[in-house]
């Protein structure tokens, strides 16, 4: 029975709490979706000046943790109840009271190997205080990556953790937690391990390498980022390293929170609308069209964009190709926030492109939920994307994903063929090549699709919103990996 499991999730943000990315939202919706299939589970997180606010309460207030055999931080904890989900918050001002999460804004904190060691040791001793045995230490991340290392050091002289597996995702295989070799005595790493094989990349520490080699099981967040960690050119510099531990390697596609993403109930929209009344989503264009000061026309097609700006999104080929696509009548609405240089690229492309196209800097999730009901098409061009969920969130929403074919894109959008043949069972539109050309031509499929084949568009519409990503079919994946490791 799943109810014989006990597994302790360790994460470094968490939806509803504090969220920079896609990270939060699994680390919400796992352990919901593992409690709901009979699992006892726990979260433990570090208590971050932005969490001060709820004011949660004090659960242990005095929790010592050794990082390594002669430095011991003491610690307190709290504790959060999230719809049954146990969140315990990790205490420690000296090195998560700050105004950022991961930087200052600008750099990256330069003890963020400390401060998530911390995290990453600071489970077995939680573990101990609440006398909670876990089967499972299920980490995420490079913030986590020192999990399964501590385990394998810990378990063998340890009773308590004598038959726990480690179990790691990696959800972006390009952020790795390098840091200076210096960090190794801090971190209480044995210098054994800095070795090619384990720990050591080109002088420097690499937290995830280290992972992949002593977790008991890796899991990508979708099969097709599994097999491009596996291939030189796709896995981030790492691909000898997952393939020599390509056996424990597997891949699980996140599920999606449609208790949250659902334009049948969804209070952040317009308008509600459903596959058999669709009145409410040309509401929605209408009112986004007017709030970012576009002409209201529901005959030109609206292309919406939410995204981090960072190369992995494509933005250094979808913003030329862009520029050469807006010679028609098609408005573009983009919300996101990072790269300054794409920031300056896109409100260029705003002033080339007065009422065609609007560019709102920073993050709203009001108006990221209006642009997924309200676009007609939703661009998601990355260069690589691990699982990627804004697609998932546009088919529900009627709204066709034009994504390129890498990762969980490819693995959760039906493209629909350049003659359209296929339109019984696609569900967006993909292309292959990171090219301007080739999300130019993409871009021309959609805008013909919609302004001259509507039938066309309103069939893969439908079969898009019909399309389902549940958390369900994935925590059972994920506890079936569970009990493989355990036997």
């Amino acid at each position: 029975m799943a109810s014989d499991l006990n597994v302790m999730l360790v994460a470094s943000e968490y939806e509803g709490l504090v969220k920079t990315g896609g990270l939060a939202d699994v680390a919400r919706a796992l352990p919901a979706a593992l409690r709901s299939a009979g699992t006892h589970t726990k979260v433990l997180m570090p208590y971050y000046r932005a969490l001060f606010k709820h004011q949660p309460e004090v659960l242990i207030s005095s929790l010592d943790v050794a990082l390594n055999p002669r430095d011991h931080y003491g610690c307190a904890v709290r504790h959060y109840n999230d719809n049954g989900v146990e969140i315990y918050l990790l205490e420690h001002h000296q090195f998560y009271d700050r105004e950022g999460i991961y930087d200052d804004g600008r750099w990256p904190f330069e003890d963020n190997p400390l401060r998530f060691g911390l995290l990453s040791k600071a489970a077995f001793a939680l573990c101990k205080a609440l006398n909670f045995v876990p089967d499972i230490l299920h980490a995420h991340d490079w913030q986590t990556a020192l999990v399964p290392y501590y385990l394998s050091k810990q378990a063998p002289g340890d009773s308590f953790f004598s038959h726990t597996r480690s179990v790691f995702n990696v959800h972006n295989g390009a952020y790795q937690g390098k840091c200076h070799a210096r960090w190794l005595g801090a971190l209480g790493i044995d210098p054994s391990d800095f070795i090619p094989e384990h720990f050591e990349d080109y002088g420097e520490i690499n937290l995830l390498k280290g992972a992949v080699v002593f977790a008991d099981h890796i899991v990508a967040v979708s099969p097709g980022y599994r097999d491009e960690l596996m291939q030189e050119s796709t896995s981030h510099g790492l691909w000898q390293t997952f393939q020599a531990h390509a056996h424990k390697v597997s891949g699980i596609l996140n599920g999606c929170d449609y208790g949250l993403w659902n334009p049948e109930h969804d209070e952040l929209i317009a308008a509600r609308f459903s596959a058999k009344d669709l009145a409410g989503k040309q509401q929605c264009k209408a009112v986004l069209q007017t709030q970012t000061q576009l002409m209201v026309n529901p005959e030109r097609p609206l292309f919406g964009l939410v995204s981090r700006l960072t190369d992995q999104k494509g933005l250094h080929y979808l913003i030329p190709a862009l520029h050469e696509f807006l010679g028609n009548k098609a408005q573009v609405v983009i919300l996101g926030s990072g790269d300054a240089h794409f920031s300056s690229l896109l409100r260029h492309l705003a002033a080339s492109h007065p009422g065609q196209v609007h560019f709102t800097e920073g993050y709203s999730e009001a108006l990221a939920h209006q642009i997924e009901a309200g676009s007609d098409f939703f661009m998601m061009p990355s260069l690589f994307e691990p699982c990627g969920l804004n697609q998932i969130y546009s088919m529900r929403y009627g709204t066709l994903p034009i994504v390129r074919s890498t990762g969980g894109l490819r693995d959760t959008v039906v493209p629909l063929a350049v003659d359209n043949h296929n339109a019984d069972v696609a569900t967006g539109l993909s292309f292959d090549a990171p090219s301007i050309e080739a999300t130019s031509m993409a871009l021309a499929h959609a805008f013909e699709l919609y302004t001259q084949h509507p039938k066309v568009f309103k069939q893969v519409q439908q079969n898009a919103m019909a399309q389902r990503f549940e958390w369900e079919p994935a925590a059972a994946a994920y506890i079936e990996t569970y009990r493989t490791l355990l036997a």
